[in-house]
């Protein structure tokens, strides 16, 4: 039996980790392993007329061919795309979220940004 080759993007996930890992407290982690993590607001609130007990944040997830980054405000909200790094936004696939294959310097630094941005939008939403 053939040893299963480690994943590459595990590597770029543990660079990724601690962007998001920063925001907890006063976010919650609800996932939280060597290929994931997830951080949620519990904080109860209405989206769309419907009571929510929490509200999903942003993750880092290692996925076969890139990391997923994926980032609910601009899911609940699109038009503050334009307010991302444009090198950032190129990544974007479908409505939320961006596949890192490779990282550098810049892209970690957009990265960073942009959960400041979205951290401080959902403290102006209320939703922290």
């Amino acid at each position: 039996m053939r040893p299963k080759k480690k994943n590459p993007y595990v590597e770029i996930y543990k660079q990724l980790k601690p962007l998001l890992e920063n925001y907890a407290p006063p976010l919650t982690a609800k996932k939280d392993s060597d290929t994931g993590y997830e951080l949620w607001s519990n904080k109860e609130l209405v989206i769309a007329d419907i009571m929510k007990s929490e509200i999903f944040f942003a993750a880092f997830m290692v996925q076969k061919n890139f990391v997923g980054f994926y980032y609910f405000p601009i899911y609940t909200h699109p038009e503050i795309k334009k307010d991302l790094p444009p090198r950032l936004v190129k990544l974007l696939s479908g409505k939320s979220c961006f596949h890192i294959s490779n990282l550098d310097d810049e892209l970690l630094a957009d990265i960073d940004s942009t959960l400041r941005f979205g951290f401080a939008f959902y403290i102006k939403q209320n939703w922290i």
